[in-house]
């Protein structure tokens, strides 16, 4: 192939490459702007958002059509597995192993999932005074499932890993210990259990015998 040809070839896949990524960042817009016209209230929300860049569809991929239902019930277990699609790591082991995200796990819809903490579509940092998780904001955020939590809510800590340092030490411990008394309290079961069957067995021996 001469070098003439080859510079064609390779501004034929340029171009092909070029319009792909231009009618994929359209349709985003396209979608995004559609949305926004029934969503204007979310959209404002969104656009102060931490996640201001991703696209509507980038969370509500299974909106495909419109109309589409309104007021669509998500599964707490399956927003969480949204969510954790892109937040993995310390985050996801932290919450999956806190009690909010074992009751999720285990199918409960009481139990707090990501949302119900950090909103649906004004996500905000921390350290923003407007944020659910803001520490002054804490006590109202679990108000909504804890009925008059006390100041005592912001000390808490989230998102920690369960080591023997830092903030999830008590919680480490406290596991440790549970399961020292699992192990312990399982074993001495056995051990009661084959001593009263050794003891019902020389019974029967010895009654065996006298006959």
């Amino acid at each position: 192939m001469t070098k003439k040809k080859q510079w064609v070839l390779n501004g034929i896949i340029f171009t092909l490459f070029f319009s792909f990524w231009l009618l994929s960042d359209g349709a985003v817009v396209l979608a995004q702007t559609n949305c926004n016209q029934c969503h204007a209230n979310v959209a404002n929300d969104l656009k102060s958002s931490v996640h201001s860049s991703l696209s509507c569809t980038s969370c509500h991929s299974d909106v495909t059509a419109y109309p589409h239902p309104s007021g669509v019930h998500v599964d707490k277990k399956k927003s969480v597995e949204l969510c954790t699609t892109c937040h993995t790591g310390r985050v996801a082991d932290s919450y999956q192993h806190s009690f909010h995200g074992k009751g999720v796990f285990l199918g409960s819809q009481r139990s707090a999932s990501c949302v119900d903490c950090h909103s649906a579509h004004e996500v905000l940092g921390q350290d923003n005074p407007n944020s659910q998780v803001a520490k002054e904001n804490i006590p109202q955020t679990c108000a909504r499932c804890h009925k008059n939590p006390s100041p005592g809510f912001t000390e808490g800590a989230e998102h920690f890993q369960l080591t023997a340092m830092g903030p999830g030490k008590p919680m480490y411990y406290t596991a440790k210990f549970f399961v020292w008394l699992t192990i312990i309290a399982m074993t001495l079961l056995v051990i009661h259990i084959e001593m009263q069957l050794y003891r019902e067995l020389r019974i029967i021996l010895q009654n065996r015998k006298r006959r």
